[in-house]
């Protein structure tokens, strides 16, 4: 063989190593999430804390909503690289204090939890900040068109992180010890920030960023945290891009917030329960890589109104398992038969492919909302515009997650995902506006 047959071609190289950095760091942003909004609520029950206790997980979100508010320090000082692999040491340690918090409180019979909530803060705002660098690295490192081939691969490796969190982690938790379970999530993380700190390729313009901050004065660098949040408000149809963030993944959150309280309404078992996630996440993670490649293949203009389609027309799958809820709970209040309850309600096989549909559907949604957001961010200030994008989004995710146990508790399954399905109709309405509205590639200001 020869040495030009044994050699693999540069641009096979280059996808590799893009492949490589892309997934392991969208890996190491995903599993700090899964850290703060599934294990540690999964922990927390385990310890017999009260349900309020628990339910105070969903304010962790709001570490994501506000860190629009540092971001611009974060495109400002230092170079995207040096701050992924920052706080993902910073993470690891954190992870680590919170696996000795945890196993002491397992151990003790007082529940003076104090520390942890403090420790679990101080992880949201790391992983908030770690997020803000991984994005803003990630559209300096690519261009324009490879955001969109390698979008896929990102949502997909977010995905497995929370695979990994909340089956893997949660299992060595509950069978072995928490601190076993965070240990490992902490090992994880300073694994990623050594090999991150080794391997993570340097981004084309980072040399040029950081000459052109260095040479910059502090009235300068002011300027600069100021424009970055006048320039998103003053974008081309700002209040239409502000209105679709907002509403895009509005109905499929009101779906994501109550799905396993059906479920466990309608008799499916916790570990029936883990089975059907296991192959709704893996649909999720397919999904993500075929819009991803979707979009690479056509554009988003062309893409995001039918992937649009797509996700709203799976909402209303979810009426086909709400029906059944009602009379099954009367049935239950009249003490009826085990046996005729059990032939009301829907079967697992059909649970489970309305999951997998409804998640592969998702899956491709993220993605493009992905995307749509990397278009709308201006080159001179990518990681603060990103993570306002971002922060719209996790303000109405924390909204509904606020009040849909309200709603379904007074209103009943079947209205509450019938809610649902009509919370689709504004993303509906606006798509069509939004995918004639893609700014055309902007270059950075010299």
């Amino acid at each position: 063989m020869s040495a030009a047959q044994s050699t693999p071609p540069a641009a096979d190289l280059g996808h590799a190593r893009t492949v490589a950095w892309t997934s392991t760091t969208y890996f190491a942003e995903g599993l700090p999430w899964s850290v703060l909004h599934q294990i540690a609520s999964e922990f927390l029950t385990a310890a017999g804390l009260p349900p309020s206790q628990v339910g105070y997980t969903s304010a962790l979100h709001l570490t994501s909503t506000l860190k629009f508010l540092w971001s611009p320090v974060v495109d400002l000082y230092g170079s995207f690289r040096q701050w992924i692999f920052a706080t993902q040491a910073v993470l690891g340690a954190l992870i680590g204090m919170l696996a000795v918090l945890a196993e002491d409180l397992s151990r003790s019979a007082g529940q003076d939890t104090s520390m942890i909530w403090l420790t679990l803060i101080a992880i949201g705002v790391a992983s908030a900040t770690h997020d803000i660098a991984c994005d803003g690295y990630y559209m300096d490192a690519l261009p324009r068109a490879a955001q969109a081939r390698y979008a896929g691969m990102r949502v997909a490796a977010f995905r497995v992180a929370m695979l990994v969190g909340n089956s893997g982690l949660v299992y060595l938790g509950g069978r072995h010890s928490w601190l076993l379970g965070f240990g490992v999530a902490a090992a994880l993380m300073l694994a990623l920030a050594v090999g991150h700190r080794l391997l993570l390729p340097r981004g084309a313009n980072e040399r040029a960023r950081a000459s052109a901050v260095q040479a910059r004065s502090g009235a300068e660098r002011m300027a600069h945290i100021r424009e970055a949040y006048l320039s998103f408000l003053r974008q081309d149809r700002a209040l239409l891009v502000v209105l679709f963030l907002l509403t895009y993944k509005l109905g499929d959150a009101l779906m994501f917030n109550m799905s396993k309280v059906l479920l466990r309404d309608l008799g499916v078992s916790t570990a029936e329960r883990g089975v059907i996630n296991g192959f709704g996440t893996a649909a999720s993670i397919i999904g993500a890589m075929i819009g991803g490649a979707w979009i690479a293949r056509t554009s988003l203009a062309r893409a995001i109104v039918p992937i649009t389609i797509l996700m709203t027309a799976t909402q209303p799958l979810y009426l086909l398992l709400a029906a059944p809820a009602l009379p099954m709970s009367m049935g239950q209040l009249a003490d009826a038969p085990a046996f005729f309850l059990g032939g009301l309600a829907p079967s697992l096989t059909t649970v489970g492919l309305i999951m997998v549909i409804e998640q592969l559907c998702g899956g491709m949604a993220v993605a493009a909302q992905m995307v749509f957001l990397m278009r709308r961010c201006h080159p001179d200030h990518k990681a603060a515009h990103f993570a306002f994008g971002t922060a719209i989004y996790a303000l109405s995710q924390m909204a509904t997650g606020a009040y849909s146990g309200w709603v379904y508790q007074a209103q009943g399954p079947l209205v509450y995902f019938a809610l649902a399905c009509v919370a689709c109709i504004p993303c509906l309405l606006l798509v069509g506006l939004i995918a004639d509205s893609e700014p055309a590639e902007r270059t950075s200001a010299p």
